[in-house]
């Protein structure tokens, strides 16, 4: 019988078309990668039968971006055909997408959920979303404080895909904490407090044919290994987060009961905050 999960992430690449301060997969750093589909699809393959998910996200970085997108949303969409499908995009890129890409977007039935961060391009994007995918009809709406834009609207298109804006012009503060030295190190919080406190808790990463808590431990890595210079953390730190290791499919093959350990703190949750602050992503 396979193990249930309410929500994965699939994290296809590094690289973004804006930079966002406090991007919590430290993407505004420009640091390169993207996940080499063809080496892994058969090992998602067997997740698919191992695994059922609810609710599947394809993001980066821009996940637009990536020169393979087709063909990983048409092998997700077959891997977990049940499962509701949606990509995770700025919207910036929306207005360029290709009829193939479009044509896959709709075919797959792949929500489309473009979180704005900056208020000035919400209009933009939402025009672009109507040349592509036509009318929008509004399904629903929700907004965190009364007359506050932060929230979203959902809406069913013409095309039938459900989109979604998501308004968020504000991050909380990321794992990078700036020295005197304009370098970074990191946090060091009681880390099961980051974790009763964390956004990204339940934000499951599949990322090189294996299962990760969540995206700090598969991103921070990749950025310490490429980008050494920017900064000052210990030793101790580093073989920390080193020392993580995610959950392959073989492990599942022999005992399935690990993906109940994705619900509990990771002693790698001491490099977030315990508590958030929160500032303006792009300020004016």
């Amino acid at each position: 019988m396979a193990f249930k999960l309410d929500y994965v992430e699939f994290y296809i690449t590094n690289h973004c078309n804006i930079t966002c301060n406090g991007c919590n997969r430290f993407n505004n750093y420009k640091f390169s990668g993207s996940e080499n589909w063809s080496a892994y699809k058969d090992i998602y393959r067997e997740w698919s039968t191992v695994v059922d998910i609810k609710h599947i996200a394809i993001l980066g970085g821009e996940p637009f971006l990536h020169p393979n997108l087709i063909e990983i949303i048409n092998d997700i969409r077959s891997f977990w055909p049940n499962s509701v499908l949606e990509i995770t995009t700025n919207g910036l890129l929306i207005e360029k997408i290709k009829p193939g890409v479009l044509e896959c977007l709709i075919n797959n039935n792949v929500e489309i959920y473009s979180s704005i961060h900056n208020q000035v391009w919400k209009e933009k994007i939402k025009k672009s979303i109507i040349e592509k995918f036509g009318k929008l009809e509004l399904i629903s709406k929700k907004r965190i404080l009364k007359d506050n834009p932060a929230g979203h609207d959902k809406f069913l298109s013409a095309s039938g895909n459900i989109i979604t804006l998501e308004y968020t012009y504000f991050f909380h503060q990321s794992p990078l904490v700036k020295t005197k030295d304009n370098k970074f190190t990191l946090h060091k919080s009681d880390y099961k407090k980051s974790h009763s406190n964390c956004d990204m808790k339940k934000s499951h990463h599949f990322s090189k044919g294996n299962l990760y808590k969540c995206g700090l431990v598969v991103t921070l890595p990749q950025i310490l290994e490429q980008k050494p210079e920017m900064f000052d953390v210990s030793e101790e730190q580093l073989n920390l987060l080193n020392s993580y290791q995610p959950i392959s499919i073989d492990q599942i093959k022999l005992n399935n009961d690990v993906l109940k350990q994705l619900l509990d703190p990771i002693a790698q949750c001491e490099f977030c905050p315990e508590k958030y602050q929160y500032h303006k992503i792009f300020p004016e």
